[in-house]
C-alpha cells in the first residue's frame, strides 16, 4: 500500500493491522492507539503527518517503522504552507475573554485530559474563548468540540513543542440546555424494567463500565453509540451518573433513561429517539 503524509491512520489499520503496535512504539502519546475505544476515536481523524505531532515525533520515524510491514512511502510534493490568519472572533477578544489551560502536566502524568478539558470548557461562557496550551496540535479534541460545542477553532504554533488551541464556545449552548431535561428521564425499578422489557433481546446491546478508570466510560458509551443500529437501545452499568457524557448527549438525539440502584451502581438505557 502506498501511503503519504496524509494517509489517515485508520487506513493503515485496515491494510495491516501490526501498524497499531508500529505506531504506539513510536513515541509514548501514541501509545494510546493500543486502547480500542481511543483507537476509535483517533485513527479515522489523524493523518501521518498529524499523528507525528501528536506524538512529539517526525513523520520520518513514523514511516521507517511502518516499511517494514509493506507499506510504501510516496513524500508530498513540499508546498508552502501560508500562514492561517487569526480569525476575527480572535483578533477582537479581550484577554478577559480567553481561558488558558495548561494540559502539558496532566499529559506527562499520564492521564488522559479530556475529561477535564470539558469540564474546562464548561465554564466558558457562552461566546468565550478557551486557548488549550499543549506539546502538539489536539486534533482529535478540535473534532471533538467542533462538532457540536465550538463554533470554532484555531490553532497557534508557538513553537515545534508548543501549540496553543483556541476555542470559540457557541452562543446558543444556554439555550441547548434547556432541552436537556426532556431527553434525560429518572426512572424507579418498575419503569426501568418495563421499559427494558419492550425492547427484543436481540435489539440489546450491553456494556459494562463498572471497573473502567476516568475517562475510559465516557469514551466507550459514545463508541457504542457511534455504532448502535436505530431501532436498539444500549444497556449501561455505570457506578455513577456521568454528568459529562449527559451534557455530551444533550445535543444529540438520544433518550437516556437512569435507574439509580445504590450509591455505586446505576442502571442506564440509551436509544436514539
Amino acid at each position: 500500500m502506498k501511503i503519504n503524509d496524509g494517509t489517515k491512520i485508520s487506513e493503515l489499520i485496515k491494510a495491516n493491522k501490526n501498524s497499531i503496535e508500529a505506531i504506539a512504539g513510536v513515541a509514548p502519546p501514541l501509545q494510546r492507539l493500543r486502547n480500542p475505544i481511543l483507537r476509535k476515536v483517533m485513527a479515522s481523524r489523524v493523518t501521518i503527518a498529524e499523528a507525528a505531532k501528536m506524538g512529539g515525533s517526525t513523520v520520518e520515524a513514523l514511516i521507517a517503522a511502518l516499511t517494514p510491514l509493506g507499506f510504501e512511502y510516496e513524500k508530498s510534493t513540499p508546498v508552502a504552507a501560508a500562514a492561517s490568519p487569526k480569525p476575527q472572533w480572535l483578533l477582537q477578544a479581550k484577554e478577559s475573554d480567553i481561558t488558558h489551560y495548561d494540559v502539558r502536566p496532566i499529559i506527562e502524568s499520564g492521564t488522559d485530559p479530556l475529561r477535564a478539558i470539558l469540564g474546562r470548557f464548561k465554564d466558558v461562557p457562552p461566546g468565550g474563548i478557551l486557548c488549550i496550551i499543549n506539546s502538539f496540535v489536539p486534533t482529535p479534541l478540535i473534532h471533538l468540540l467542533e462538532q457540536e460545542k465550538a463554533e470554532g477553532s484555531y490553532v497557534d504554533m508557538i513553537s515545534d513543542k508548543e501549540s496553543h488551541t483556541y476555542f470559540l464556545k457557541k452562543q446558543k449552548e444556554t439555550e441547548t440546555k434547556k432541552e436537556e431535561n426532556d431527553k434525560v428521564i429518572v426512572n424507579d425499578a418498575v419503569s426501568f424494567q418495563t421499559l427494558y422489557d419492550s425492547f427484543p433481546k436481540e435489539k440489546i446491546k450491553e456494556t459494562d463500565v463498572r471497573a473502567m478508570e476516568m475517562p475510559m466510560p465516557m469514551q466507550t458509551i459514545l463508541a457504542e453509540l457511534s455504532v448502535l443500529p436505530k431501532g436498539y437501545m444500549l444497556y449501561v452499568h455505570h457506578k455513577r451518573v456521568p454528568v459529562y457524557l449527559l451534557e455530551e448527549l444533550a445535543d444529540k438525539n438520544y433518550e437516556v433513561h437512569i435507574h439509580t440502584v445504590d450509591d455505586s451502581n446505576v442502571k442506564m438505557i440509551l436509544f436514539e429517539k
